[in-house]
């Protein structure tokens, strides 16, 4: 996840369908776009496949922590893992009562993401 993630941007959309945009940058900052809100915050990892994302305040923006899966070659589900720092300590794999709640492909390559979940 570090090396699909960091330094780049993501395309995306969320479970509703609303599209995103976020740039990972090298020493944990990041810019967050989407059509009505915009955003910039910090990311970093917990264990394996935890991925945060906070904001700064101002923007109507808190962000949270992930567990992200890469189900294909350029496309990675995100599951939600915590809203808070303390929430995401442990790795977590989806649960029994969400699937995922966004998808993401690297900016700049073609989407190899689907229509359905994976998981």
């Amino acid at each position: 996840m570090r090396a699909a993630f960091i330094g780049k941007t993501l395309d995306g959309h969320y479970l509703d369908g609303l599209s995103w945009s976020e740039t990972y940058f090298p020493e944990g900052r990041l810019d967050y776009r989407e059509s009505v809100r915009k955003g910039l915050g910090y990311w970093y990892f917990r264990g394996g496949n935890v991925f945060c994302t906070f904001y700064h305040p101002g923007y109507g923006l808190t962000g949270g922590c992930w567990t992200a899966l890469q189900v294909s070659a350029n496309c990675y589900e995100f599951y939600l893992a915590g809203l808070v720092d303390r929430q995401a300590d442990e790795e977590s794999a989806p649960g029994p009562l969400a699937g995922w709640l966004a998808r993401g492909w690297r900016q700049g390559e073609a989407s190899t993401c689907q229509d359905s979940p994976s998981v």
